[in-house]
């Protein structure tokens, strides 16, 4: 689960300019794949840029995705990746309450 600024049980993970993720509740790096698997776990994570302190939990999740889990993103439909990526962010969020509701 990605994160839920209310949930108390949230795994606070910083984003280093190298690219490295750290845990700052177990105070170890992790990788891509350790991410992915807390997510898989029904874990909710949270990502913070070290310098900026702002929420890049969707954008690391993405990166994540499509590089340890393409089958998952091969599996979205072409239309909707291509509508994201044309889109606002209003029309993304249109886009996604959409395929909530079908899914």
């Amino acid at each position: 689960m990605i994160a839920n600024p209310l949930a108390k049980d949230t795994i606070k993970i910083r984003k280093y300019p190298n690219r490295r993720l750290y845990d700052t509740s177990r105070s170890t790096h992790l990788t891509q794949d350790e991410v992915l698997a807390l997510v898989r776990r029904g874990q909710t994570i949270q990502i913070n840029d070290s310098r900026t302190e702002a929420d890049i939990t969707n954008e690391v999740m993405l990166q994540i995705l499509v590089s340890r889990a393409p089958e998952l993103v091969a599996a979205l439909p072409t239309a909707t990746v291509l509508r994201v990526a044309r889109g606002t962010p209003e029309s993304v969020a249109e886009t996604m309450a959409a395929c909530a509701l079908v899914g």
